[in-house]
């Protein structure tokens, strides 16, 4: 599984707008060291996938069109990137026909099948320093 650029950087202006608020794209790209043109493009995905409102015009501004709360990290990694993909024999069993003898393959399906399910349960909210696992995590490492 590969993540591009594109979805780490829509992942640092969705959670900067979970943060800051709405905000100028320009201010947006400051702040997330990206380019506005990017910004922008990536911000074009984000809105087609109603996670992202956009306002047009010369100060274009960004703001989320939905609670952190309800913004998944699979919602925004998919708007950008499309559908998680993975190696053939992992999404198609059957494709390479050595699945039930392949000592990878029950590791590999573990391992996408959790890395999937833990970016559909992490809100964007969670990531936020307010969030309830920003939370837990300040706390395990006061003690």
């Amino acid at each position: 599984m590969l993540l591009s650029r594109q979805a780490d950087y829509a992942v640092r202006v969705v959670l900067d707008l979970a943060i800051g608020g709405e905000g100028p794209i320009r201010e947006v790209a400051r702040r997330q060291s990206v380019s506005p043109a990017y910004v922008g493009r990536i911000s074009q995905s984000l809105v087609r996938a109603g996670l992202v409102r956009s306002q047009r015009g010369r100060l274009g501004r960004l703001a989320l069109a939905r609670s952190p709360e309800q913004i998944t990290m699979l919602d925004v990694i998919e708007a950008v990137d499309g559908p998680i993909r993975v190696d053939r024999c992992l999404l198609a069993p059957g494709e390479c026909g050595r699945e039930l003898s392949c000592p990878a393959y029950p590791v590999g399906q573990d391992i996408i099948s959790y890395a999937v399910d833990r970016m559909g349960s992490t809100t964007v909210a969670d990531l936020c320093w307010d969030g309830p696992r920003a939370k837990k995590l300040a706390r395990q490492r006061q003690e």
